[in-house]
């Protein structure tokens, strides 16, 4: 048999294994011979072999068989397989402006450490090697209170376009050249891991399809709308990114009447306060919206026709089944039925319909997750795993 088939073979059994669900607890389901016989197709002696191949390598675990579990009854007792979650682990970063948050995850993408810790990173005063050091020291406390386990993949989510080569092509922009000073390059070389960089609102759109407001919709986009408004496009399923990484940057909104610039909902909301010659955050506009505020609400309708001017050029780029609106103030109160409200002023049926994430501050953390694990199969294969053979 060819290294090239056994390494097809050997992948069928390992990705149907791991695509299998959880128990309720949250332990890995046994497979038998029988079982991956009929889930791929191969002969019985290609199944076992595959699977000692996959535990020499230490992406599965063989089980005690049913005479040794108690369940044998009669004949040959099964030899009894499970993926080994524990193999490594994934590692998701939200390297924000003003928030860095690192999830460690087990190769479901459950949690096994989160930190996060505010910052005040600024392009004109913040040293890129200073902001390297504080996103390198998340991620290893993080690691650290996960147990040091082995790191297969690490995504790193930037508020920037990222190309091809993980580093923003474009120039002009000082702001996306500080937020991405090629922080993947740095934690490889410093730590050895293997980093990815992309695009924060691309991530975001990922957990979304994952877990989140987007699931089982094949075209959707998700708009991380918090300070700063950037859309992460999901076109029959795939992601786009453009030749440059530059699908879903909102620069032209400075251009669109009744939008202005990309300012997200924070900043507009912060904004529409300041001009009614009041203070306070997003947050606040909400709560006393909320209350039945008269001003509050007017400024939240304000924000919503704004949004909706938003949705509306994206269905007409992308023509969407849905927008998932995430970050910020997503969630307030009546906003996304405002936004939905407002389209047909502008678009003829069908429309996308605007729904509000679900996922909290974590999303782009969640989609980077996602996406390391999505690295890891790609290459698992190829991975030397630190419990091979143990």
């Amino acid at each position: 048999m060819t290294r090239r088939l056994r390494d097809e073979n050997a992948l069928a059994v390992l990705h149907h294994v791991w695509d299998l669900p959880a128990g309720p607890d949250g332990s890995e389901p046994a497979v038998t011979g029988t079982d991956l016989i009929a889930a791929t197709g191969l002969s019985r002696a290609t199944v076992h072999d595959v699977c000692e191949e996959l535990i020499g390598r230490g992406w599965l675990r063989e089980l005690p068989n049913e005479r040794a579990a108690g369940t044998y009854t009669k004949g040959r007792p099964a030899r009894r397989y499970a993926f080994d979650v524990h193999a490594g682990v994934v590692v998701g970063i939200d390297a924000g402006q003003h928030r860095i948050a690192a999830r460690v995850g087990d190769l479901r993408g459950r949690p096994l450490a989160d930190v996060a810790r505010e910052v005040a990173h600024e392009p004109a005063s913040t040293p890129a090697a200073e902001r390297l050091e504080v996103v390198a020291a998340t991620v290893r406390q993080a690691l650290a209170q996960a147990g040091s386990p082995q790191v297969l993949s690490v995504v790193l989510g930037v508020p920037a376009p990222v190309g091809p080569s993980g580093r923003t092509e474009f120039s002009g922009n000082p702001y996306w050249g500080f937020v991405n000073a090629d922080l993947a390059g740095g934690l490889s070389s410093r730590h050895g891991w293997p980093v990815l960089a992309e695009n924060d609102a691309n991530l975001a759109a990922l957990a979304e399809g994952w877990i989140g407001s987007g699931r089982g919709v094949r075209h959707q986009v998700t708009l991380l709308a918090g300070e700063r408004i950037g859309a992460g496009v999901v076109d029959d399923g795939r992601l786009l990114r453009g030749a440059r990484g530059g699908v879903g940057e909102m620069r032209y909104l400075t251009i669109v009447d009744g939008v202005g610039s990309p300012a997200g909902l924070g900043k507009v909301l912060r904004d529409l306060v300041a001009e009614a010659g009041g203070t306070g955050a997003a947050e606040d506009v909400v709560a006393a919206a909320a209350a039945g505020e008269e001003l509050a609400g007017s400024l939240l309708a304000v924000a919503a026709d704004r949004l909706a001017r938003v949705v509306v050029t994206l269905a007409s780029l992308f023509d969407p089944e849905r927008v998932v609106v995430a970050g910020g103030v997503a969630g307030a109160l009546g906003l996304v039925e405002r936004v939905n409200a407002e389209l047909p002023r502008f678009l003829d049926e069908p429309r996308p319909l605007v729904v509000a994430s679900t996922l909290g501050r974590d999303v782009v953390v969640l989609g980077a997750v996602r996406r390391a694990l999505d690295d890891v199969r790609d290459r698992v294969l190829s991975l030397s795993l630190e419990r091979a053979g143990s």
